[in-house]
């Protein structure tokens, strides 16, 4: 009995020991994490990455639409870019965002005979962390000799982004719409409602503070998000997404504006680094008629995305535009 008891004892001691140096070491590649980020290294190790990430939204992260400088308030819409450029730089990229009215700035090709394509879509798509010349919009413009609309925002869900090309005045312009979706789409497809310009106001406001958490909510979800996370990452657990609702409540939004009925519609998505949808479709859609979904493998490959910051970096938009390019 008393040799029971004693290795009990022992097995509940080495337990205790083990859960405690879990946490340390776990802290301490926190706390290297965050060192590293701070000078701007950062390695491709997984969980070192990940910690980067999560410290780099706390606190580091530069948002495009937070800065007063490149946005305006809208009644419609919340916020707008303003027709200027502003210098958006964070821990990867410095750049520099101009817009004018037809939205991203573009050498729009003039003579060109062709009618013109809309892009819409949210900070992947509007080029955050790259460039005026280095977006997929102007590199598909160059590629096929047709203008090209880039008048993606960052934020905005499918609602707003028709919303914005229905204001745009371009809808008599343009007889193809490319879509790039992302799985925080999904959220804005079912809540937005035009609000009263009050309301619009009070979030605009809202935006431009970066939302709408303290500091001490932040660093709790941090703390959490750091003991979830280790377990993701050790156990090569990927975080799975389907599309299925996401498409039914996207066709729902579609259906309330009319002007797409004669419009080529194209669709594809960027969630990010390994956040592919298992079941996204391929070719024309059952629901729509005049809409076509192609998936292009961007997720899979690290190379496409910055690191950390996580959005599209140059080399994925030139992939995207050369994919894109084989259906002009």
């Amino acid at each position: 009995m008393n040799l029971i008891k004693l290795n009990i004892k022992f097995f509940l001691s080495w337990t205790f020991l083990i859960i405690i140096n879990y946490f340390l070491i776990l802290f301490l590649i926190y706390i290297l994490s965050a060192i590293l980020l701070v000078n701007k290294i950062t390695p491709n190790i997984p969980l070192i990455n990940e910690y980067q990430r999560n410290f780099y939204t706390l606190g580091l992260w530069k948002i495009w639409h937070s800065q007063p400088e490149c946005i305006e308030f809208s009644d419609k819409l919340i916020y707008v870019p303003k027709e200027t450029s502003c210098n958006f730089s964070n821990v990867e990229f410095s750049t520099k965002i101009s817009f004018d009215r037809f939205g991203r700035v573009s050498d729009h090709p003039i003579n060109s005979n062709n009618t013109g394509i809309a892009v819409l879509g949210d900070s992947h798509a509007m080029g955050w962390g790259v460039n005026d010349n280095e977006t997929f919009s102007y590199l598909l413009e160059k590629k096929i000799n047709r203008p090209v609309y880039n008048l993606a925002v960052s934020g905005y869900g499918t609602v707003r982004e028709l919303i914005r090309l229905q204001e745009s005045g371009l809808i008599d312009s343009i007889d193809t719409i490319i879509f790039q979706y992302c799985y925080n789409d999904h959220g804005e497809n079912i809540y937005y409602k035009k609000t009263s310009k009050d309301i619009a106001k009070e979030k605009y406001n809202l935006v431009k503070q970066g939302g709408e958490f303290s500091i001490w909510k932040k660093l709790r979800k941090s703390f959490r998000y750091s003991i979830k996370i280790a377990g993701e990452v050790i156990f090569n657990k990927k975080r799975p997404f389907t599309f299925d609702h996401h498409n039914e409540t996207f066709i729902q939004v579609l259906k309330k504006f009319d002007f797409l009925k004669d419009k080529r519609i194209i669709v594809f998505y960027v969630n990010g680094h390994q956040q592919e949808f298992s079941n996204f479709p391929s070719g024309k859609s059952k629901d729509f008629n005049n809409l076509e979904y192609i998936d292009l493998n961007i997720e899979e490959d690290i190379s496409n995305f910055y690191l950390i910051d996580g959005h599209l970096n140059s080399t994925g938009h030139m992939k995207i535009a050369e994919r894109l390019s084989k259906l002009f």
